[in-house]
């Protein structure tokens, strides 16, 4: 998703989540030329076997699934403000794989509310409940990171820190709600600013793709 300001200063959400993108083939807002390339419908699946994806019932009381790989910026540490925004991209990453394997988005979790502006809460509710009306659905996984790495950059005006994070997501298996078939997932690159509002750090600006390589 990207969230720009107008020129009235208001904040705004475009929708370019990676995980709706790859289900229902949507791409919006300037993808990262490394993304999928579909403008609508639904990915063609090639030759991925409905029968060989791991599968794991959800859980009411979900483990942690995301341990991310922190990188400072040259000539940075990794100070208290660089390790809350980690926190703060595990909770984010663990909060959409639990939308995406959900039946449906009649609420935000809290724990996603306490990292989005409410902008950002609105359009995630908005972007999944349309998504799962299309049919839009994700096979839970054992392990639906592979691998998560955050490297901190340089952050715009408004922002306190800004950080690109990328999560191995080739585990995941995108339903296709036609015909059953399977997408595997790739890599997802996200790039978000944060800045405190009351006392949390909350992500304000965010763009996601599906690419094929995470390149920071």
């Amino acid at each position: 998703m990207v969230m720009r300001q107008d020129r009235a200063g208001r904040h705004y959400w475009c929708l370019m989540m990676a995980l709706v993108m790859v289900g229902l083939g949507t791409a919006a807002c300037g993808a990262d030329e490394d993304s999928t390339g579909a403008t609508g419908g639904i990915t063609p699946v090639a030759s991925v076997a409905p029968a060989q994806s791991p599968i794991l019932t959800p859980s009411a009381e979900a483990p942690k699934f995301v341990k991310v790989t922190a990188t400072p910026a040259p000539g940075t540490k990794q100070d208290a403000l660089f390790l809350e925004a980690k926190k703060v991209y595990e909770t984010y990453l663990e909060q959409i794989y639990k939308l995406e394997v959900g039946d449906g988005v009649n609420s935000v979790s809290a724990e996603l509310q306490g990292i989005l502006s409410e902008d950002g809460t609105e359009a995630i509710r908005k972007a999944y409940s349309e998504a799962k009306s299309r049919g839009h659905r994700v096979l839970p996984v054992k392990t639906p990171f592979s691998s998560v790495t955050v490297n901190r950059v340089s952050k715009g005006d408004d922002s306190e820190i800004a950080i690109i994070g990328c999560a191995d997501i080739s585990n995941w298996r995108f339903v296709n709600p036609k015909d059953g078939t399977l997408t595997p997932g790739r890599m997802r690159k996200d790039e978000l600013s944060m800045r405190r509002i009351g006392d949390s750090l909350k992500i304000v600006e965010a763009e996601s793709a599906e690419v094929a390589s995470c390149r920071v």
